[in-house]
């Protein structure tokens, strides 16, 4: 009778991967769940790659809030369907345009409010992504796929070209252009930007948008955890904080705190920084403006952003939107003599349905009044399922793209700086970004 041999059952290691993480035109809080994904993939053993000829599996993040948008993302997802490797599709193009996402892709889909479902399409995986901590630095693309970036990779090795580069930076950053809308997009002109993200969701209930199926409901982060993020940035060099989330004046509202008692406890930390805070609903900057004029008296704040999309009461009636008008106006201006070198930034929609020319008029008197440092106009996207998709009349294409150059020709008229985003970037955005160059951000302030 031969020896009994015992079977020892070895663990099998899970396969290591190249992923190659993308995204398409986004806002900030997309980029952060870029990044991510990027720290979930790497604790995971995978290897992050910047070139989708060599990814096992491509990661793209996309956004969906417009239609211009969308048409962009669904490109990009035929684009990198031609790649040997499997593509996962995720943020806010599966949660918001669902239907057309499956007419050209049939493949694995994660929506923004479900992040953690990425664990089921890899379930060999150890760490999960509930156990990775959230980013607090953008995503930035890079594909070596593409010609340009290849060569900017070698012509990188140049200790003369590297030289010049950063000079030329250097010089743009120390200049006045530097806030200009050729250059600032969401606080992309603050240099070396640490981003804290408060919560996730939003409480708003907006007539034109569609965001809510991606995001969700509300959830605020810990106050606690927050302030360890802040403490962390500081501890690793950072002086330039911005401070967002997809409805950022609701924060706390169901934890049992606030946004100034989080900024109040943040400034309340000695050391070299400013903060900025994006976007604040304006019917919160009414409900915290004696909060927010105290703390902007500290000369810590750089820039507050808060979007009224309209200047006519009855067009932000019918968007859901705060629809005082004076009483927007008069808390924007008790912010700017709180902190007269505060950057006050907006949002405008033109040709909402129903909108008559003269209403479109109110909008441009607001920017015209109030000064704002920066801004965008951005014209009227239908998106199906919102309530606006069953207002009418609608405003005709034509009619809005008229708009849109007479406030490009009006605003220039009031000594704005104005241009077409569509010049800026790669993506074909037609939309306005103007800036007052006479509102610049205030210095790093000490305490």
């Amino acid at each position: 009778m031969g020896a009994i041999v015992s079977k020892q059952t070895t663990k099998r290691r899970p396969s290591r991967k190249k992923i190659y993480i993308t995204t398409t035109w986004t806002c900030a809080r997309r980029k952060l769940d870029a990044r991510r994904y990027s720290d979930y993939f790497v604790k995971n053993n995978h290897i992050i790659v910047n070139d989708p000829r060599k990814a096992d599996v491509i990661i793209l993040v996309t956004c969906a809030d417009t239609n211009s948008r969308a048409t962009e993302a669904l490109k990009e997802v035929n684009r990198l369907m031609n790649y040997p490797a499997e593509l996962i599709v995720t943020g806010c193009l599966p949660g918001i345009d669902k239907e057309k996402l499956a007419e050209i892709y049939h493949g694995k889909t994660v929506v923004t409010k479900e992040m953690e479902k990425i664990d089921e399409l890899f379930p060999e995986h150890t760490i999960k992504l509930h156990d990775i901590p959230d980013a607090d630095i953008l995503w930035e693309n890079v594909d070596e796929s593409k010609p340009f970036i290849t060569l900017k990779k070698w012509t990188g090795k140049s200790q003369a070209i590297s030289r010049t580069n950063k000079f030329i930076k250097k010089t743009i950053r120390n200049s006045s252009i530097w806030d200009s809308p050729v250059f600032s997009w969401y606080g992309t002109s603050v240099e070396n930007p640490f981003f804290i993200r408060v919560s996730t969701g939003c409480l708003g209930k907006c007539a034109y948008c569609a965001i809510n199926k991606a995001i969700g409901t509300m959830h605020s982060k810990p106050l606690d955890e927050l302030i360890s993020e802040f403490k962390k940035g500081l501890q690793e060099g950072y002086k330039n904080f911005i401070i967002d989330a997809d409805d950022l004046g609701c924060y706390g509202v169901d934890i049992g705190t606030s946004l100034p008692e989080l900024v109040n406890k943040i400034l309340s930390i000695p050391g070299e920084y400013s903060v900025d805070l994006h976007f604040i609903h304006p019917h919160w900057v009414i409900k915290y403006i004696d909060e927010l004029e105290k703390i902007l008296q500290t000369g810590r704040i750089t820039r507050i952003g808060s979007s009224i999309q309209s200047g006519n009461p009855r067009v932000t009636q019918l968007m859901h939107r705060y629809s005082n008008i004076e009483k927007i106006k008069e808390a924007f201006f008790r912010l700017k003599k709180a902190y007269p070198p505060l950057l006050l930034e907006t949002e405008i929609i033109v040709g909402f349905p129903t909108e008559t020319f003269e209403e479109f008029l109110d909008s441009l008197r607001v920017i015209e009044e109030v000064r704002f440092g920066w801004g965008v106009i951005y014209p009227f996207s239908c998106k199906t399922g919102t309530e606006a998709e069953n207002i009418n009349p609608k405003v005709p294409k034509e009619e809005i793209l008229r708009r849109m150059a007479y406030a490009k020709k009006y605003l220039r008229k009031y000594k704005y700086t104005v241009r077409y985003a569509r010049y800026l970037k790669r993506l074909s955005q037609d939309i306005l970004v103007f800036s007052n160059i006479d509102s610049m951000p205030n210095p790093i302030r000490k305490k």
